[in-house]
């Protein structure tokens, strides 16, 4: 193979690579087509449609996280608001409930979770960690952040530190 070909199959494989990092990225939520304009419908997980609840919910049951706010892990068990997921999380954390752990470290995959705030419009705040750099540094996607009921503007990068850097991440174990 000549150089050229060398190239040409060297920017294949970045192409190839940039487009599978975008197609994790891409608005992939089951309920997209209806955002914003029909918000706050039960979802089949059992969270308002549009909102980021029902949005990290959806993310985690497309990476095998059967997460829903019907007794889940167990009866009488719920998410609720997004406020309200850092206790559950802890609850189901004490309760070793389906390796659900929380800390202030994110991985790749986890729901980034901001307490209830002028910011957050007083129910709290929940997104996807779509990747964290190794500096703690992460990109979300979220659900009813900067634009209401709607996905925005993709996804946000938050540097670690910031005022915008969320408090706790909920480690799911999603694959």
């Amino acid at each position: 193979m000549n150089i050229k070909g060398v190239v040409i199959a060297f920017f294949m494989v970045v192409l190839t690579m940039a487009g599978n990092a975008l197609a994790d990225i891409r608005d992939t939520y089951d309920y997209a087509s209806s955002c914003p304009q029909s918000p706050n419908k039960t979802d089949k997980w059992g969270f308002a449609t549009c909102n980021c609840t029902s949005y990290a919910a959806d993310k985690m049951n497309e990476h095998d996280v059967h997460l829903n706010n019907y007794n889940w892990p167990k009866k009488g068990f719920h998410w609720g608001n997004a406020y309200e997921w850092i206790k559950a999380a802890q609850a189901a954390q004490a309760a070793k409930l389906a390796g659900i752990t929380y800390n202030t470290s994110p991985k790749h995959r986890d729901i980034a979770w901001w307490p209830a705030s002028d910011s957050t419009k007083w129910l709290g705040h929940v997104a996807y960690v779509e990747s964290v750099d190794s500096k703690g540094n992460i990109t979300v996607s979220e659900y009813n952040f900067e634009h209401k009921y709607d996905y925005g503007h993709g996804t946000r990068a938050i540097k670690k530190g910031s005022s915008s850097y969320p408090k706790y991440f909920i480690h799911f174990g999603a694959k």
